[in-house]
């Protein structure tokens, strides 16, 4: 929990699953720090394409509850337990694990999510969404000679263009599939007229073709290939 400040008793603080993940700012009044509250929250809305899982220490990939959250330092008379509304405008209890600070308010909070574009160094070399829009998907959107395939294969997106595979690694399947509808989308709204999204090819007859394209590219045994996941 953030650290005790007597001039700056207001504090907000981004958690994941109810734990501390950062500390973002304090203030000395009520006023200031519901001013920087819904700023955050102004600015959060320019998020395209939020996390939804994370890579957890128990080696499974679990949804994301990422919130930002309004704590006071606590006075005399103040419980560890506040009322505080949820999601649904409903009251609840709401408590810390740190005597010192008590909970009075919270909103969601959005981050957004990076990729592994084959090619790129997967952990420092990330790409977001727009990056993969714009470089593999608007690129030549509607030139005749750049007609595209978009594959969705297990946790993996596929784009060729002209004989040239791209290629974006998801956390798991249920984000590829996150991803290519959302990149459908935007092409659509785009009015790009020669990208043509394939689909999910896991049960095609055209899959063994996709991943000897996949091992053309990688030189992975198919067994890394069929994995549905960043996690073994």
């Amino acid at each position: 929990m953030a650290r005790r400040n007597k001039k700056k008793i207001f504090s907000i603080i981004l958690v994941n699953h109810g734990k501390q993940f950062k500390s973002l700012c304090a203030e000395a009044t009520e006023p200031k720090i519901y001013k920087r509250f819904n700023e955050i929250i102004k600015e959060n809305k320019n998020v395209v394409f939020p996390i939804r899982y994370n890579n957890a220490a128990s080696k499974e990939i679990v949804e994301s509850e990422y919130e930002i959250v309004i704590i006071k330092c606590k006075q005399e008379n103040d419980s560890h337990v506040n009322k505080v509304r949820d999601e649904y405008g409903k009251y609840v209890d709401y408590e810390t694990t740190d005597e010192d600070w008590i909970v009075i308010d919270r909103a969601p909070y959005y981050i957004e999510e990076t990729f592994w574009v084959y090619g790129f160094h997967p952990r420092i070399q990330r790409k977001n969404f727009m990056w993969i829009f714009d470089n593999f998907i608007a690129k030549n959107g509607n030139d005749k000679y750049s007609i595209k395939s978009i594959i969705l294969y297990k946790n993996k997106l596929l784009v060729e263009c002209n004989g040239k595979l791209e290629m974006v690694i998801c956390k798991n399947k249920s984000d590829c599939i996150r991803l290519y509808n959302q990149l459908e989308e935007f092409s659509r709204d785009n009015k790009f007229k020669y990208n043509i999204f394939m689909g999910d090819i896991d049960a095609s007859k055209y899959k063994s073709s996709w991943m000897d394209k996949i091992q053309e590219l990688t030189h992975w045994n198919r067994k890394k290939i069929m994995r549905s996941s960043t996690k073994p």
